[in-house]
């Protein structure tokens, strides 16, 4: 390593390394205020950082030793951060917390094998009894990893690809029955909502609520749908889904709409019903193109406040199902099963190429239909 004083009067301090595939010597270097004894230690380790990160990107096709968990996660990012939406990023920092505990930065990536992983999963599911929907989505956020880690040659193989974990199996048969309202079950709610919620906002909440229970829309789409986005083709009215809500760390106030969707295939043009137009016009009286149709005080629907009214509602009505806003949409699905729409159309509907919770839905939708049919068939 040498120094050499700039035009500013720092010092910029240099080292070359020898480059593999050309044979030739490359010079890398950093710049501190001054040459102290300090300074010169800092730029002795920034420097063999620097040549080590140059050298682990250009042997390509080799797999590059010392790359840690840490590094991996450090490089993979800022990729991800615009990949996804900012409240898909903010959820990710959980998950980025528990792997730092639990398996370490210092870790190196390599050594990280399949059944090291499906120990650390199965203990988090039995022993420290974590939901299974966390583990699920924790270990996602590791194969998003690995995935990135073996693009850039640091492992082998794909540690999260197949691996046999004993996940547990379901405690209830009927919980699919609790994600989705029976017709008398969401006029009741839709009711209490409108005559009997405390809210001054009381026709609003119940409103969004029938548009998802009509629409299947996720509620970051339904509160952020605009007066523009609502069209007449052919006498038919059609709803434009081309954006969700971000709200995840943010007060009511700095909520937006995000031109991204939650995937690819969310981006749909979708036909409402009657009663969702009847809806719409009444929304839209007074408002600009590019305003809200569902607004509370010029802002957003708040997600918090609407799934609280929907707390105080299930209590009140002694009912015994899951009740928050994305109930709403599995009952547009169950609706749309028993009037025998395919599932796929259901599916393109809704916004997503596969759900398990919609198969499910679906398919206990659909088979009570047949045990009522096997009834009167068996009449005749």
């Amino acid at each position: 390593m040498w120094a050499e004083e700039t035009k500013d009067g720092k010092t910029k301090f240099r080292e070359q390394y020898k480059d593999p595939l050309t044979g030739k010597y490359r010079k890398v270097s950093v710049t501190y205020d001054k040459n102290t004894n300090q300074t010169r230690r800092k730029a002795q380790i920034a420097l063999e950082r620097k040549i080590e990160y140059k050298l682990q990107h250009i042997q390509d096709g080799i797999i590059k030793q010392g790359v840690t968990l840490g590094q991996t996660i450090e490089e993979w990012e800022p990729i991800y951060k615009k990949q996804v939406l900012s409240g898909t990023f903010y959820s990710w920092l959980s998950y980025k917390k528990q792997i730092k505990s639990r398996i370490g930065y210092d870790t190196l990536i390599n050594k990280i094998t399949p059944k090291y992983l499906i120990n650390l999963f199965e203990n988090m599911l039995y022993k420290e009894d974590y939901d299974k929907n966390f583990v699920v989505q924790l270990k996602a956020k590791l194969n998003h990893i690995f995935k990135y880690a073996y693009q850039h040659d640091y492992v082998t193989s794909i540690p999260t690809a197949n691996l046999q974990i004993n996940w547990p199996r379901r405690k209830t048969t009927n919980t699919i029955e609790e994600k989705f309202l029976e017709d008398d079950e969401l006029e009741q709610v839709l009711n209490y909502l409108r005559n009997e919620c405390l809210s001054p906002f009381r026709q609003t909440y119940a409103s969004i609520c029938e548009w998802q229970s009509l629409t299947g829309m996720r509620f970051g789409e339904a509160s952020t749908i605009q007066i523009k986005n609502i069209h007449k083709d052919n006498g038919q009215y059609l709803a434009d889904i081309h954006g969700t809500l971000v709200y995840h760390g943010l007060t009511i106030n700095e909520q937006y709409k995000s031109p991204l969707t939650k995937t690819e295939s969310s981006y749909r043009t979708i036909l409402l019903p009657d009663r969702a137009v009847e809806i719409y016009n009444a929304f839209s009286k007074n408002k600009r193109k590019n305003d809200f149709l569902f607004t509370v005080k010029n802002h957003v629907v708040s997600l918090d406040a609407l799934n609280n009214q929907l707390i105080i509602c299930k209590k009140k009505l002694n009912l015994h199902k899951i009740l928050s806003s994305h109930t709403f949409r599995h009952t547009h699905v169950s609706k749309l099963a028993e009037m025998g729409v395919p599932l796929y159309i259901i599916q393109k509907r809704l916004g997503h190429s596969d759900s398990e919770i919609t198969s499910r839905v679906y398919l206990h939708v659909t088979k009570k239909a047949q045990e009522k049919y096997n009834s009167i068939i068996k009449m005749m």
